[in-house]
């Protein structure tokens, strides 16, 4: 764990701006009031679920995360304005700005209407297909276009959205997934946890159909649910940070946060505040190692711990 406490105690010692940070927590205070208090998150849940094949869809997301990135980068701009770099700037936009394209197409659900059209079989068959597809999606949506920009540049090379290993230091990762799970069986008790956990389909019986174990089945999805945080930590910590980096510096992790703050609307309120601290904290770790493996193992340990407690809790 020494290792950790040293990125982040050097990171903060860089030219840490309280007010910039206290703005932040502002903006994303009334965001979290807005969506789980004033404007529940189950709207919002439930427009994604009923929705999916609907593409305006795909401009609400696209506003919901473009709106953090900017308001984020703005502020950085203007603590910053003494030796600004517009040009960099520009492409940090630019790039940006594809970005939260292809994440508003990833958590629309929209490509489902294409690869799934099983409605002669099995509804649950149906259903278990679906969730498993909707994970795995992230492969066209995001890891696919990724890889595409990568080799259409030259900005970003050769790190490989930090998925070179760079001499990486992956065994304290491990300590931090144990220090985690005490606070996921605290957390696997509430309410809000249990609504949203495990994310396979309840009451399913398409082992039934399939003449299967519901092991088998329930194990195939979570095989897929694990695939969507590689393309979540390809795109927030490999792309955002260390990919975009190249433009801002250290000045790309804050808007990360806030888009990764955002993306957890719909999860359980203490879910999505606590991501601004791991966002955080995996950020930093990403952009100081330069690469996203030991986040990458984190954030699966942490996600599947979940996915295991809620199942004990059912």
């Amino acid at each position: 764990m020494k290792i950790f406490v040293n990125y982040i105690i050097s990171h903060f010692k860089e030219e840490f701006d309280l007010k910039l940070h206290l703005l932040i927590a502002v903006f994303l205070s009334i965001a979290l009031y807005f969506n789980y208090w004033y404007y529940p998150y189950r709207v919002y849940s439930n427009l994604t679920v009923n929705y999916f094949e609907d593409s305006r869809l795909i401009l609400y997301l696209f506003l919901l995360f473009i709106l953090p990135f900017l308001f984020t980068t703005v502020l950085i701009y203007h603590k910053n304005r003494a030796k600004n770099d517009k040009n960099n700037y520009k492409k940090y936009l630019i790039y940006g700005t594809i970005g939260m394209i292809f994440l508003a197409l990833d958590c629309s659900y929209f490509s489902l209407q294409y690869l799934v059209e099983l409605y002669d079989i099995d509804p649950f068959v149906n259903r278990w297909i679906r969730a498993c597809i909707s994970n795995l999606s992230s492969l066209i949506t995001i890891i696919i276009p990724l890889y595409i920009i990568y080799f259409s540049v030259k900005h970003f090379k050769p790190e490989f959205y930090g998925l070179r290993l760079n001499g990486a230091k992956i065994v304290p990762y491990f300590w931090l997934i144990l220090f985690m799970l005490p606070l996921i069986y605290i957390a696997s008790f509430q309410p809000d946890f249990l609504e949203s956990y495990p994310s396979y389909p309840r009451q399913n019986f398409e082992y039934l159909f399939l003449d299967t174990d519901q092991w088998i089945t329930a194990g195939i999805y979570e095989l897929c649910y694990g695939f969507d945080f590689i393309s979540v930590e390809l795109f927030f910590r490999g792309f955002l940070v260390i990919a975009l980096s190249r433009f801002l510096g250290k000045d790309a992790i804050l808007p990360m946060v806030t888009v990764y703050c955002f993306l957890h609307f719909g999860k359980p309120a203490g879910e999505a505040i606590s991501s601004i601290f791991g966002g955080y904290i995996l950020g930093i770790l990403a952009y100081r190692s330069r690469n996203i493996f030991g986040g990458l193992i984190a954030h699966l340990g942490v996600a599947w711990g979940m996915e295991f407690m809620a199942y004990l809790n059912i």
